[in-house]
């Protein structure tokens, strides 16, 4: 059961996962490892250039938004200091309170090396749009005499639920037009500047990646303050070498945190980077033309089922330590892959369902090795219990016994038990009766062994041999031995009454005891084997056994040595047993003393 469930489970799961994906349950967790496998820090490019609304110029000029001649002095610097393309992370939507500055403005709008801002306005704001495409309310452009002669576009950027902005807008659409974005009007407008052929631009803005809001993902180059920035103000003021600003693509936007322009990056979530700084980020992924593609959903769905098809041969094949290890491989393999294919291959392919399903498959299979583990010893419990005493059970299952193949020696106890008489009611009774009958000796036999501490090393017929002291150490194995004979005597009185006066026939025990040592271990063929003990000694006991009369318990000299103060003997004559040259002491057992101690 345990190799079907390990072979299921991963299956299971897989299904699982793959309904998961299906749904983007997880996308909170892609997001985190979007932000923390796969975004690194390189070097932004030198021609684009941040001109900053920043803190400097604010304490020179006064509180933003200023008159409009500022913006279109440093408009004018920079084209004349040889700047390709110039884009204006402002929204002009009104007249300024001076004409003659709006007119300066206007002005310098009319250079086709100039990009204004424009913004569009979503009915429930961009994170809550649902579609195939953005549609916008309405539309915010620059004041008329401005918009007329400027190029334009939006500036708006769709944060993701978190707050962070992974991606840019391509365009929506308004009134039936389609917009164009911020960062594809400057790119267009800077690669018209340099002179590259108008449709080879067109084909690189259509061959950008969208997805269903029309947006690509951003690839960072680094966190805020990653691009050369500059003050406006110093722009103004000519402090800056001319030849710094030689075919340049310069953004000009806010760069101080009170003016709000701030958002938090899939690159830095410590640190807010200006919304200046993220056009800054896009234009450089269309001038390397560097696009990350969202996989296709099968062959997110094929990476996920590889894995399964892994695990469940990992599972089923190997012990759940070196299957978790394995896990952990997978893991570490799962991220490198990922991180290959987004670096050299522009690929993002999901992870958290592959990675879910590694991590929920191997605590799984940890679990079911578990409930494995305990129902094997449900299962050694139930079955070696019937043999052994539940405290050597215990022992064994505990993994304090050691049993060696091949047997070791050990000095131990074997009792022999036979019924008297049985042969002759065997042949006179059917044989449901005489079953019934063994059983009934041999469950007195076996408990009376197991409460002793005994083990049960064999039934043959209607005897039964035991040794104590092995596999597990024994104390006082001797003496337990001859108690456990002496509760099957005990036992046995009842059980003869009800036989005799139910059959007619007197049965009883004749039971030889021997101490010694034996070799202990496994003995059999490699495909079958069973733990028993060899020797001498055992061949002793079996003969002792064989001269034992009905209801009699015979031990030798070796036990009662370590008996002597417990029981109560006959001293029998020396017995000349077969096969052994000298006779053998040996003693019957009468009583068992109790409570004395030595």
């Amino acid at each position: 059961m345990y190799k079907k469930l390990t072979v299921l489970m991963p299956l299971f799961l897989l299904i699982v996962f793959g309904l998961l994906m299906a749904g983007n349950v997880f996308r909170g967790f892609e997001n985190w490892i979007y932000d923390n496998f796969l975004q690194r820090e390189r070097e932004p490019l030198s021609n684009i250039i941040i001109v900053g609304i920043d803190e400097r110029s604010i304490e020179q000029i006064g509180t933003f938004p200023w008159p409009r001649r500022y913006m279109a002095q440093a408009v004018t610097a920079l084209l004349d200091n040889g700047v390709a393309t110039v884009g204006i992370d402002v929204l002009y939507d009104s007249h300024g309170v001076n004409p003659e500055y709006d007119l300066m403005l206007i002005e310098a709008a009319r250079s086709e090396r100039v990009v204004f801002g424009t913004m569009g306005v979503f009915p429930e704001g961009l994170q809550e749009i649902r579609g195939r495409r953005l549609n916008a309310r309405s539309y915010v452009t620059p004041f008329d005499e401005l918009y007329e002669v400027a190029t334009t576009g939006f500036l708006n950027v769709m944060p993701d639920s978190d707050g962070v902005i992974r991606k840019a807008i391509a365009n929506f659409i308004y009134a039936g037009v389609v917009r164009q974005s911020f960062p594809l009007e400057v790119f267009r407008t800077y690669r018209d500047a340099l002179g590259y052929n108008r449709d080879e631009t067109l084909e690189i803005i259509e061959s950008v990646p969208l997805d269903q809001f029309s947006r690509w993902n951003i690839d960072y180059v680094g966190r805020a303050n990653s691009f050369t920035a500059l003050s406006l103000w110093g722009v103004i003021n000519d402090e800056y070498p001319p030849e710094l600003f030689d075919d340049a693509l310069v953004l000009i936007g806010a760069f101080a945190v009170g003016l709000g322009d701030n958002y938090f990056t899939a690159i830095d979530k410590s640190t807010m980077t200006f919304g200046v700084e993220i056009h800054a980020n896009a234009l450089q992924n269309l001038i390397e033309q560097n696009f990350k593609t969202d996989a296709q959903w099968y062959w997110n769905l094929i990476g996920l089922a590889f894995f399964g098809a892994v695990m469940t041969v990992l599972f089923s094949k190997t012990k759940p330590l070196f299957a978790t290890i394995g896990a952990i491989m997978m893991v570490i393999a799962h991220l490198f892959i990922a991180n290959v294919l987004y670096e050299y291959f522009d690929i993002i392919i999901l992870s958290t369902y592959t990675l879910a399903l590694i991590a929920v498959a191997c605590l799984a299979n940890l679990v079911l090795a578990l409930l494995n583990v305990q129902h094997e010893k449900a299962l050694i419990r139930g079955f070696f219990g019937r043999f052994v005493a539940e405290e050597v059970v215990n022992e064994i299952i505990s993994g304090n016994v050691e049993v060696q193949l091949g047997g070791v020696l050990r000095e131990v106890t074997v009792i022999f038990v036979d019924i008297r008489g049985f042969t002759a009611f065997s042949e006179a009774n059917p044989p449901e009766q005489v079953v019934e009958m063994v059983n009934r000796f041999l469950n007195l036999t076996s408990r009376s062994i197991q409460q002793n501490g005994g083990t049960i090393d064999k039934y043959i017929g209607d005897a039964t041999m035991a040794v104590f002291n092995a596999p597990t150490d024994l104390e006082d194995h001797a003496l337990c031995a001859v108690q456990a004979a002496w509760a099957m005597k005990q036992g046995s009185l009842d059980l003869r009454e009800s036989i005799l006066h139910e059959f007619g026939v007197d049965l009883q025990f004749g039971i030889g005891i021997n101490t010694g040592t034996v070799i202990a271990g496994n003995m059999g063929s490699d495909f079958r084997m069973d733990y028993t003990v060899i020797g001498d000694t055992v061949n002793t006991a079996a003969r002792l056994e064989a001269n034992a009369a009905k209801g009699q318990i015979i031990i030798s000299q070796s036990v009662y040595e370590r008996v002597s103060d417990f029981v109560k003997v006959h001293d029998l004559e020396a017995f000349s047993l077969k096969n052994k040259k000298d006779e053998v002491k040996v003693y019957e057992v009468v009583d068992v003393v109790e409570g004395i101690q030595k």
